[in-house]
Formats: structure tokens, C-alpha cells, sequence
């Protein structure tokens, strides 16, 4: 059995769980989550800031031995990339089936800055005496309330920055009675994972995201409010090239470089920029600004290297005129059932397959019209800015088509619709 972290210092809402629930014991959560219960996918569109702190006393500690937590900390939080996409809308769904315990609503859900008041929008979930599941920081407006029953997958809520929250992301506990169980196994946390299948933890640093702009990268232009117009369309001529880079899974110390590739492949810059990364739990941004002489017309490159190594390739467009410059839809998309071939008490995923650079020609928020259907019946529609969503455990009917279509949009031109389909057994 994996260790699990007993709560020290209680937090209001583990206090008002503790007061809620009756009863000790209950399962011990191995392999029993099959989904993040967060539309998005692990270390792509969705971030794991913090996990349980592990360490029993003052230090740090996280599965891996690292210090992606904090001092206390009972949970993980999943960031998602900025309040745009919150309000594009980032679904939260029930990890397992239960009761809803208990229910807070109708705080402000868009804190961001070190003053943050304490109490947060949340749903608790018990799922048999003793074994409870918390889901922290949602947008006001909840739907459910006590003693509401729920089934894994069914969506509960959605993804906000409530509470003591600086960014908008999903705070998630696993509790077994009065001790937090960390879910995800490694070796400072041995023995069985509580997920089914473990997602993996990236190698090396990726890019999560290029913009491109004609206006700096500023006030509600920047994260985490993101407002930028942004572009993959410039009219040739002396033009400033505003770029913000998001990584993942960087130590800060990285070199970077930049190219920009003329459409022959000639460089009209290659540089070693001198600014530094700011770099929080392996996350980490810079925005530069570039004064270019833009011709000939075609398609130009801005190439990204981080430690020698090529994590973007950003493609834009050059055209003779700015009355040639047009909006385009967003790039074709594939997408794929998890399982395959599902039961009727899977809960299914359809996962997007996409560039995490280039979803859309011109660098703008992709947001993604996902409809379900059993058997022919639609049984589930939602627009989401995750590369995921889920259908619900008992909706696969056995021996009934199980389809997910997915359409990509920019906001005012879609793209062309992917299609995940299998036959439930």
C-alpha cells in the first residue's frame, strides 16, 4: 500500500469533511481512477503545478523526491493556460461514483495576486464511508447539491480560480478517511499507483504554446488574462514580431534559441536571447519582440531551441499587402476513444490529437465542440478549450456505436470535424 499523508494541519475544508463524514475506513484508492477528472490532457493543455506534499514535517517532498508542492499541501493542482480558456470553459468531472457530501458556491471565481480570500467554490464527494474526493477552486454557478448521487465521468462543475487561488486550475484531493492519499506512485511514494494506467511524466522540455502578435505581450494582453489579438498573418515590410513562448518542464538554467527562417530557409535572425526564464515548477514563459524587414511574401518560420534541442516550429505568413491579411480555421485535428473498444462501465475519453504550436494558423484560443452519441442518440454536447472530454460511466451500452465528434473553432471560423467511433462491448 502506498503511504499516504496524514493531515497535520487541517484546512477548512478537510475540517468541514471531517465534520460531514461518519464512519473510518474504505477503500485504499489503488488503480482505481481511470481519468483525470479534469477535460484536458496531463502535461499538454493541462499542467500539474503542485502535488501532495508528502514530507511530515517543515520540508517539501512529491512523489518523484521532487519539490513540486508546497509546505502542507493535500492535493494536486492542474493548471489550465489562462482565464480566456476558463471562460471558453475547462469541464471538472466526479473520479468515481458517489454522493455529493457536500456543496460551497457563489464565491468570486476569478482571483488572481497574493491577496486571495480562504473560502473557494467546491464540491465533496464520499464514495463509501470514509473514502472521499474533493474538487477545489470551480466556477460559481454548481448545478449539484447534498446528497445528489453522481457517477464517474458525469461532469460536476468547471475549472476556475475561486478561493485562495492565484491562477485558474482544479484543486483535487484523494482522502481516505483522515489521511490524504497521493494517487500518483513513484519513489518517494512506492507501491501501486491509484491510477489504472499512470500517465507519464514528460522527459525533456516542450513547448505549450506560441503567439505571435503584432502588439506586445502586456497588461490583459499577457497571462494569465491572455487578451492578446494575436496573428499568424503579416503584411511584408519593416514589422515588429511580438512572440510570447510557454514551456513545460524546464530546471530555468536552459539556452535558448531563435531563429526566423526566410520561405528559401535563409535566417533573418538567429539569436541566444540573454533573458532569463521565469521558471515556476517547471513552467516557464518570456516574451520578446523582434524588428524585422519582412520580404519576400511566403511562408516564414520562427524556429525555438531549447538545450539544442528544436521544441517549436512556428510557421506564419507573409502577404504583399494588410488588406491581404485574413483570418483562417483552425488546423485539421484527429481524435481518438480511450478505451477503444469501451464497456458500459468505462468512463470513455475522446482525446484531441494536435500541434500544442500550431492548432491554429493564426495563433489564436482553439475551442472544441464535443458531441457524443449512443446508439445514435446524443447523449452529450459541450464547447471546451481542453483536448478532452468524457462521457460518463453506463452510457456505453453494450453492443451499441459509441462516436465522439470534435470541431475545432477559432471563435468565428471552424475547422473541419474529426470523428472517434467504436462499438461498445
Amino acid at each position: 500500500m502506498r503511504p499516504r499523508r496524514r493531515l497535520a494541519v487541517w484546512s477548512a475544508l478537510a475540517l468541514a469533511v471531517a465534520a460531514l463524514a461518519s464512519g473510518a475506513g474504505g477503500a485504499n484508492g489503488v488503480g482505481e481512477l481511470t481519468f483525470y477528472p479534469q477535460a484536458g490532457i496531463l502535461w499538454q493543455d493541462l499542467y500539474p503545478a503542485n502535488f501532495v506534499d508528502l514530507d511530515s514535517g517543515p520540508g517539501v517532498r512529491d512523489f518523484a523526491c521532487g519539490a513540486q508542492t508546497y509546505d502542507g499541501h493535500t492535493g494536486i493542482d492542474t493548471n489550465i493556460r489562462s482565464f480566456r480558456e476558463m471562460d471558453i470553459g475547462v469541464p471538472v468531472f466526479a473520479a468515481l461514483d458517489g454522493r455529493v457530501l457536500s456543496v460551497q458556491d457563489g464565491e468570486f471565481d476569478r482571483n488572481f495576486g497574493p491577496r486571495t480570500p480562504q473560502f473557494d467554490n467546491h464540491v465533496v464527494v464520499e464514495h463509501g464511508t470514509g473514502r472521499f474526493t474533493i474538487y477545489g477552486h470551480l466556477r460559481k454557478g454548481i448545478k449539484l447539491k447534498r446528497n445528489d448521487r453522481v457517477v464517474a465521468g458525469q461532469q460536476i462543475g468547471w475549472t476556475a480560480s475561486s478561493g485562495n487561488s492565484s491562477w485558474p486550475h482544479l484543486h483535487f484531493t484523494s482522502q481516505v478517511a483522515s489521511e490524504i492519499d497521493e494517487p500518483f506512485a513513484g519513489p518517494c511514494n512506492e507501491g501501486s499507483s491509484g491510477w489504472a494506467d499512470q500517465p507519464t511524466l514528460p522527459e525533456s522540455p516542450y513547448a505549450r504554446d506560441v503567439a505571435l502578435s503584432e502588439k506586445p505581450f502586456t497588461k490583459k494582453a499577457d497571462l494569465p488574462f491572455d487578451r492578446a489579438k494575436r496573428t499568424g498573418t503579416y503584411a511584408a515590410g519593416m514589422r515588429t514580431i511580438h512572440a510570447r513562448l510557454e514551456f513545460g518542464l524546464l530546471t530555468g538554467g536552459e539556452r535558448l534559441r531563435i531563429r526566423v527562417l526566410r520561405p528559401d530557409g535563409s535566417s533573418a535572425l538567429d539569436q541566444t536571447p540573454s533573458v532569463a526564464f521565469a521558471v515556476h515548477n517547471g513552467l516557464g514563459r518570456m516574451s520578446l519582440a523582434y524588428r524585422l524587414g519582412l520580404r519576400p511574401v511566403g511562408q516564414w518560420r520562427l524556429v525555438v531551441d531549447v538545450a539544442g534541442r528544436t521544441v517549436a516550429d512556428a510557421p506564419f505568413i507573409v502577404v504583399a499587402r494588410q488588406r491581404d491579411v485574413r483570418a483562417r480555421p483552425p488546423n485539421a485535428i484527429s481524435a481518438e476513444l480511450l478505451p477503444a473498444v469501451p464497456t458500459a462501465t468505462d468512463v470513455v475519453q475522446c482525446q484531441v490529437r494536435t500541434s500544442l504550436v500550431t492548432e491554429d494558423p493564426d495563433y489564436d484560443i482553439v475551442r472544441y465542440r464535443y458531441r457524443w452519441s449512443v446508439g445514435g442518440k446524443v447523449v452529450r454536447s459541450v464547447r471546451s478549450a481542453a483536448l478532452s472530454d468524457v462521457l460518463r460511466r453506463g452510457l456505453a451500452g453494450s453492443g451499441k456505436p459509441v462516436q465522439c465528434t470534435v470541431t475545432p473553432s477559432d471563435g468565428r471560423h471552424s475547422g473541419v470535424t474529426a470523428v472517434a467511433a467504436g462499438i461498445a462491448r
